[in-house]
């Protein structure tokens, strides 16, 4: 599989401008060289899970599945909302999937959020990310992001001071930055949600329930378990896409890395809820 250049450069371009642009909000002053990467991408099939990685999910699971998503993604709230319950549900929580969350800020405003999440306890990382999307529509709405994320810390059990204090930690939005920039070298991730199934490519953008049931007990058949059919849809269910297909284009169900640098600013500015198109 092959990824257009220009995909690449957008996302290598988008985590070197998140840099500088942070750095200048926060720190007071920075700046990143915004030369494009070039050459043609090949993802890799293999992975690996690190003591880093905010997980869910015995470590011994026949399947991971890996999500690199942004805070300020609509498609990844969407996802989080509507298809990690029956995932956590159905296979998380019964041993058949390690879940594992992995930061792909497409914007200073996710970066901030992604800082914020990592300044709490380990174990209120995941919780913490799940209340971001599941008031993602009042939260990015918000004129002040600075303010809104403070809220949506506080509500998390952060102080006023823990959160200023929290935004001061630059080593922590390094760590974000360098692993988004191993993301788009190793897998050529190109937007959010972006889904790896045991290494491989599941899905980039959003990915209905139906399919995802689908795929996952096709991987799990292969490692030797089998489950139990499906339930018959009940009156009610709606039915699948007139084409058959059941995940969108990413340029519909994901949100693009965007493709030019924006200036600095002394605060950031709101979150646009889709993304900037790739060229």
């Amino acid at each position: 599989m092959k990824i257009d250049t220009r995909y690449l450069v957008a996302g290598g371009v988008a985590v070197l401008v998140l840099l500088a642009g942070l750095a200048y909000w926060i720190w007071g002053g920075g700046s990143a060289d915004t030369s494009q990467i070039a050459g043609e991408c090949k993802p890799k099939e293999t992975y690996e899970v690190t003591a880093a990685d905010y997980t869910l999910g015995k470590a011994d699971a026949p399947v991971t599945i890996i999500e690199y998503a942004s805070m300020t993604c609509p498609h990844c709230a969407r996802f989080s909302r509507d298809v990690f319950p029956p995932l956590k549900e159905n296979y998380i929580d019964k041993g058949h999937v390690r879940y594992v969350y992995r930061e792909f800020p497409l914007d200073r405003v996710a970066l901030a959020a992604s800082v914020v999440g990592r300044c709490l306890q380990r174990d209120a990382y995941l919780p913490y990310v799940e209340l971001m999307y599941g008031e993602f529509d009042t939260w990015t709405r918000q004129e002040d992001p600075r303010a809104a994320i403070k809220e949506m810390a506080r509500r998390a059990g952060m102080s006023g001071d823990e959160f200023e204090k929290c935004l001061t930690k630059e080593d922590d939005a390094k760590k974000v930055v360098a692993a988004q920039e191993v993301a788009v070298k190793d897998y050529c991730i190109n937007g959010t949600p972006y889904f790896l199934m045991n290494g491989k490519k599941l899905a980039n953008g959003e990915i209905p329930w139906s399919e995802l049931d689908e795929k996952l007990r096709a991987e799990l058949k292969t490692k030797g378990v089998n489950l139990p059919a499906p339930p018959a849809a009940t009156a009610g269910t709606p039915p699948p896409a007139p084409d058959g297909s059941a995940t969108p284009p990413a340029t519909e169900g994901s949100t693009p890395a965007p493709t030019t640098p924006t200036p600095a600013a002394p605060a950031p500015s709101a979150p646009a809820t889709g993304g900037t198109p790739n060229p």
